[in-house]
């Protein structure tokens, strides 16, 4: 399967009125306090669980590589210091510190908080100081900075040579393109929607943890790339036999119909509105099932295939021990599967990505998609055995006086009609059971049941 799409890849006295206010504050908070245990499960109370960075954060504190403030909150959104930076990307690749190090810059001396984590990057050669020997604690880092001292320090081998764009404002003789290579091709960082990486731009707590959270998970995973679908939520179809995780916090929809379910991702710059073309940064994955009513063999049905799509490059393989194929045509931006089933059906997936600035980073979460999908055999559950019922129940038709004794023994019974003035009788009830799938028609005043029907009717 190396060859395939994917791999291309929380009585008292009178209260005075202060006394009431405080009462009233101290109720507030505790309602506060109360409501926030379930609102954030996390560590910080201002890191919600549905916050696109939750799992990075908790992971690096629970690795005691990020710290909270002293009101407990983690302040996502502010702008990460370089010292601050500093002493997490220490703490982060457990960079030694613990030497008697000399002040070689002159705003970071013996007993300022980050003098180690500086000092200790500082002979690894991931950090220097400016021209005039200062190391400016204070300022801000950006993305730039940022992947050049994370790689450093994790001791990532950079691409020798770097070939084209490798953002759309990232120039290939640009001193950071050998850095943005690899976290591209690592799904370390993403282009914006305009395909930019904007490298500039300072960075917050929440978005550097992100970048030491992945790149540590590249470590961790013997130098392979950032699985994105590592946080997505799983989607179970409920009219189709699969599972699969996807984007939701980046965008991407479902929609779903009958026997039928697309994942899309639309074009905001163009203000898309419906999945039924490709926009430029546009993007789709439908999964249906082709029902093989003509009952074609594996090796005919993929023969067709072969015949319908005769441009295209087709790849057999085996998914989850099914025949399965993928049509690929790669200027056009197209990946099909078609997985067959031991029934005779196929599950079929359809995926096209626009030709725009987010084309390479739509194909790389489609590619994620994939690597999810699962096969969800249908569940069959046994008919429980109504056989010793029925034949009681059929016992006492027209048997007075044990009608609705026999109708409080139905499964799931429902009354579809009621006729109140009967013909000949008193007022008539049909109950029908679905689990049993008959009605049966009851006369009140004899309690009794006159007769049964097969299926949902009241026509007897």
């Amino acid at each position: 399967m190396n060859k395939i799409w994917i791999n291309i890849l929380p009585g008292k006295l009178a209260l005075s009125n202060l006394e009431v206010r405080m009462k009233k504050l101290f109720s507030f908070i505790a309602i506060f306090l109360t409501f926030s245990l379930y609102a954030f499960a996390g560590s910080f109370p201002d890191v919600a669980e549905d916050h696109k960075n939750f799992a990075a954060i908790e992971y690096l504190d629970e690795k005691e590589v990020v710290n909270g403030y002293l009101d407990g909150t983690f302040k996502p959104e502010i702008k990460v210091t370089r010292a601050e930076a500093a002493k997490m990307i220490r703490q982060a690749f457990g960079i030694k510190h613990d030497e008697d190090y000399e002040e070689i810059f002159s705003d970071a001396k013996k007993g300022d908080w980050f003098f180690e984590d500086v000092m200790a990057l500082q002979k690894e050669g991931v950090v220097v100081g400016h021209e005039d020997r200062s190391f400016k604690p204070n300022d801000s880092v950006n993305l730039a900075e940022t992947l050049k001292m994370v790689l450093m320090a994790a001791k990532i081998n950079l691409p020798a040579t770097v070939s084209g764009k490798v953002f759309l404002d990232v120039e290939s003789d640009l001193w950071y393109a050998p850095h943005a290579l690899f976290a591209r091709n690592y799904n370390i960082v993403m282009s914006d929607e305009s395909g930019k990486l904007k490298a500039n731009e300072p960075m917050t707590r929440a978005t550097f943890a992100e970048i030491l959270y992945r790149v540590l998970k590249v470590r961790e995973n013997d130098d392979n790339p950032f699985p994105l679908h590592t946080n997505w939520p799983i989607y179970s179809a409920n009219d189709l036999p699969f599972k699969m995780k996807y984007d939701d916090l980046g965008g991407w929809k479902v929609i779903e119909n009958e026997k039928e379910v697309t994942f899309w991702y639309s074009d905001k710059n163009l203000a898309q509105f419906s999945p039924k073309r490709v926009y430029p940064n546009s993007a789709y994955v439908t999964v249906t099932i082709d029902e093989n009513e003509k009952k074609f063999a594996s090796e005919n049905y993929f023969k067709n295939l072969k015949e319908a799509f005769i441009d295209a490059t087709y790849t057999r393989f085996k998914f989850a021990n099914f025949e399965a194929m993928e049509i690929l045509y790669p200027k056009d931006r197209i990946v099909d599967w078609y997985i067959y089933l031991d029934d005779g059906r196929v599950i079929t997936l359809y995926t096209e990505f626009g030709h725009g600035a987010s084309g390479y980073k739509l194909q790389q979460i489609i590619k994620s998609m994939f690597t999810t999908l699962e096969y969800t055999a249908a569940v069959v559950q046994e008919k429980p055995d109504y056989s010793e019922l029925l034949n009681e129940i059929f016992g006492n038709i027209l048997v007075e006086g044990t009608g609705m004794n026999m109708i409080n023994k139905l499964p799931d019974k429902i009354i579809i009609e009621t006729d109140v003035i009967g013909v000949g009788t008193g007022p008539i009830d049909y109950y029908y059971s679905s689990g049993l799938d008959i009605t049966f028609k009851y006369e009140r005043d004899g309690d009794v049941i006159l007769d049964k029907r097969e299926g949902k009717t009241s026509t007897f």
